[in-house]
């Protein structure tokens, strides 16, 4: 593995002690490593990696509710083990996308033709060859704000609306295009990402979907409040039979995705129209009036039985000495891992006047090449924890916020000011990333030479513990204390990207300077 041998400009940070014996080291010129040192001229800069304990340790809970994307499907995965996700959702009337001018209500003799729920996906994991086989089923009850859902929420449903549908998802549109030798043309495949699910064909019977264009046809003031007495929301999951993909459904502002469809005709000469209802994670669109957003969330289950993970739960993490040198990080099964600074090498970084730290960095190999089902996650975050692997958190005013490793770098906010984080504050939590120019991926890397500095001195704040071990995620559980709007975005994300870590080389290296 090729480490960076290289640290950024940092100016030094306070005393700390070191002892080199049995710690693996290289030397560098200071002018190499860009450092600023204060007062005395160094003998030499140089740096120490340091081992560090790695486990695989699976949060019990993984916040899903009005995510970015909803997930469905069920997929397979020799290394882990099966994932199936289920997505419920409210459905909304919204006269700003569908107006009351075009219920069938307004119109005479209106005939119901068809009802058509469409979906469009943004991700695929797993095969896209293969369709994705599901069900559609009406809820008992509607989401609401008073239940908290994640993904260990069971919802109750009742008979199937549709079963075992068979979704294909590589289908492409042909489009032909003129060229500047006209009538000539170009034919361009676009991939098509949208499912269209019948829910009542010309001449079927469906009961629900029957009952709900009755009440648009006989009521003009047709509101949510009527759709709600009649149909409380969806549940999408995977036919039992299915294994072998989950799609991502998205969050967007746009009348034309995420819609169930009624087409109905009118009057003597049989005119054609549609009125649509959607599904609550549309996102509010521009111009919506009084848009009132709904509720809907993701189940996700992972059963880790014939994998390297079985016999992981919650209270029962896994050494990497188990899983075959390899931690995990995954996003919707909440597979993280927990990093802990132990033994003589971290007690020896105390007390030694005569050395400077200058810069500490996490450096975190990937098991190369192991992106092809799930793709790698685009940042890491390291929550503080105590032994139980509980996230540790910190009173910001009136708020509890989770303790997260704060950036060491100063920060310029959208005002154009420059604020440099505090270790022991909140804000500005700090974004483990695989380092610009890679490929392929080889490694993530974060600075934490403050932070390594108020673990090392226990110079948390008053009343707050030292934390036993640190926990590399790839979520922000939420948006509270987050301070940068590009961090807060991502609270809401749902996926399922994934990395494996090559667990017996994290290394926490620290470049230090010893003073004459």
């Amino acid at each position: 593995m090729n480490w960076p041998t290289s640290a950024g400009r940092l100016a030094s940070v306070s005393l700390l002690g070191i002892t080199l014996l049995g710690l693996t080291s290289g030397c560098e010129k200071a002018t190499d490593l860009g450092l600023e040192l204060p007062g005395t001229s160094p003998i030499s800069a140089t740096y120490l990696d340091l081992s560090v304990k790695a486990s695989t340790v699976r949060q019990p809970v993984v916040q899903t509710v009005k995510a970015n994307s909803a997930l469905v499907g069920r997929i397979r995965d020799s290394f882990v083990g099966t994932t199936t996700a289920a997505a419920a959702l409210n459905l909304l009337v919204l006269p700003a996308l569908s107006p009351l001018d075009s219920l069938p209500a307004k119109f005479t003799d209106a005939r119901l033709d068809s009802a058509v729920f469409s979906l469009t996906f943004d991700q695929v994991y797993g095969s896209a060859t293969q369709p994705l086989v599901l069900d559609v089923l009406p809820l008992k009850q509607a989401l609401d704000e008073r239940t908290v859902y994640n993904s260990t929420t069971a919802v109750e449903t009742n008979a199937p609306l549709v079963s075992s549908f068979a979704a294909v998802l590589n289908r492409d549109n042909i489009i032909q295009l003129p060229t500047s030798n006209s009538p000539d043309v170009i034919t361009v495949a676009s991939p098509q990402r949208t499912i269209r699910i019948p829910l009542l064909k010309p001449g079927g019977t469906a009961p629900l979907v029957s009952s709900v264009f009755a009440a648009m046809t006989s009521n003009a003031a047709f509101n949510q409040s009527t759709l709600d007495g009649l149909w409380k929301g969806v549940l999408l999951q995977p036919s039992a039979s299915h294994s072998g993909n989950i799609i991502g459904i998205p969050r967007a502002a746009s009348r034309t995705i995420n819609v169930i469809t009624f087409y109905f005709r009118t009057g003597t000469e049989g005119k054609r129209r549609s009125y649509s209802i959607y599904l609550a994670n549309i996102a509010p669109p521009t111009q919506a009036g009084s848009f009132t957003d709904g509720r809907y969330f993701t189940q996700l289950t992972t059963d880790f039985t014939g994998g390297a993970l079985a016999g992981l739960t919650p209270q029962n993490p896994l050494t990497a000495a188990r899983t075959n040198g390899l931690t995990y990080v995954q996003e919707g099964t909440g597979l993280n891992t927990r990093l802990e600074f132990t033994g003589p090498e971290l007690d020896s970084l105390r007390n030694n006047p005569t050395l400077v730290i200058n810069r500490a960095e996490l450096l975190i190999p990937v098991r190369q090449l192991s992106n092809g089902l799930f793709p790698y996650p685009s940042a890491l975050y390291l929550y503080e924890v105590n032994d139980t692997n509980q996230i540790l958190t910190r009173q910001s005013g009136a708020s509890t916020i989770d303790r997260l490793v704060q950036q060491d770098e100063p920060v310029q906010l959208s005002s154009g000011a420059l604020v440099l984080p505090s270790s022991t504050g909140v804000g500005y939590p700090a974004p483990v990333l695989v380092p610009f120019g890679q490929n392929p991926t080889q490694f993530y890397t974060v600075s934490i030479t403050k932070y390594l500095q108020v673990f090392l001195q226990n110079r948390f704040n008053t009343g707050e513990d030292r934390p036993s071990g640190l926990l590399l995620s790839p979520a922000l559980r939420n948006s509270e204390g987050l301070l940068l709007p590009q961090q807060s975005g991502t609270v809401a994300n749902l996926n399922l990207n994934r990395a494996q870590l090559d667990a017996n080389n994290i290394r926490l290296r620290v470049y230090y300077s010893k003073l004459q």
